[in-house]
């Protein structure tokens, strides 16, 4: 009697070993599974294209035709011609109390190249601008995206003043140029057309 009770003891404790191998196994594997997921979750969201709307667009409606293929060839004129305008408004509109913020805005649309070369002079230029007060608007009057959709050409009248004083009017030509970058557009090169026929 006294084997019977120890063997049944000692099947009972192998059982229960083998229940906390078996909760063990299991346990590893669902870290398995939830860590491949959160690497794909995580991939998925850092590799999903990224569509910048103008605001004007949003509040105009319509159907604009975006490509998804990772070039601007194919993308709707009238999207780029929004995205630009959308950009030089961040750069070329401002007051004494947002031009750093709107510096840095478009510093956020720009090429990774680019804004390691422009940032510090951007910054420096919006802190100028800022400490003498100045105010600054662009007025578009005519906008072309060239044909393969990665320039557009923006004219426009440019006014500045300081301390409501206008200290310059002149009319100007910014050409934008864009590369698809992670997905979405980038600024990659931003000049007055007068700059580029140099």
């Amino acid at each position: 009697m006294a084997e019977k009770s120890n063997s049944s003891y000692l099947d009972t404790l192998s059982n229960a070993f083998n229940a906390v191998k078996a909760w063990r196994v299991a346990t590893f594997a669902l870290t398995g599974v939830v860590a491949i997921l959160a690497y794909a979750l995580i991939y998925q969201a850092r590799n999903t294209p990224v569509l910048v709307i103008p605001h004007n667009f949003a509040t105009e409606g319509g159907r604009m035709q975006v490509a998804v293929n990772g070039e601007l060839r194919g993308t709707s004129a009238e999207y780029m011609a929004n995205l630009a305008l959308s950009d030089l408004g961040l750069i070329l509109n401002f007051t004494p109390d947002n031009v750093i913020s709107q510096h840095q805005r478009f510093l956020n649309r720009v090429t990774e190249d680019l804004y390691g070369t422009q940032r510090e002079s951007l910054l420096a230029q919006a802190d100028e601008y800022k400490r003498r007060a100045m105010t600054q608007s662009f007025f578009p009057e005519d906008v072309k995206v060239s044909s393969k959709a990665d320039k557009v050409e923006v004219t426009g009248t440019q006014i500045r003043w300081l301390g409501g004083k206008e200290l310059l009017r002149n009319r100007v030509t910014y050409v934008v140029s864009y590369k698809i970058y992670k997905g979405y557009a980038h600024v990659v090169d931003l000049r007055q057309k007068s700059q580029i026929e140099k």
